[in-house]
């Protein structure tokens, strides 16, 4: 139980607030309502799966066979160093 509290406890530390205007959050407060929620578990509910959407997506890369071939031609072809990357090789280490 005292788990349980302490989790509780740690969850609502951090405050975030809205501005919105009145017939918006009417009808937030009515669809909570119905989904039997208050409208912070509703609004919240929401905003984490749409987050949690979102860092999905970005965290997958999706490529076509096309794209497939080049990245491993990339990856087996020893590429030469430029002149720059020469130079900067040269240069006395500081640590």
């Amino acid at each position: 139980m005292e788990a349980t509290l302490s989790t509780r406890t740690k969850f609502h530390q951090a405050r975030m607030e809205f501005k919105t205007t009145p017939d918006t959050k009417e009808l937030l407060s009515r669809a909570a309502a119905m989904d039997g929620l208050d409208l912070t578990a509703f609004v919240l509910g929401s905003a984490i799966e749409k987050a949690r959407r979102v860092l999905t997506e970005h965290a997958h890369i999706a490529l076509s066979q096309q794209g497939q071939a080049a990245l491993v031609q990339l990856i087996q072809t020893q590429p030469q160093p430029t002149q720059a990357m020469k130079e900067l090789m040269a240069l006395p280490d500081f640590v």
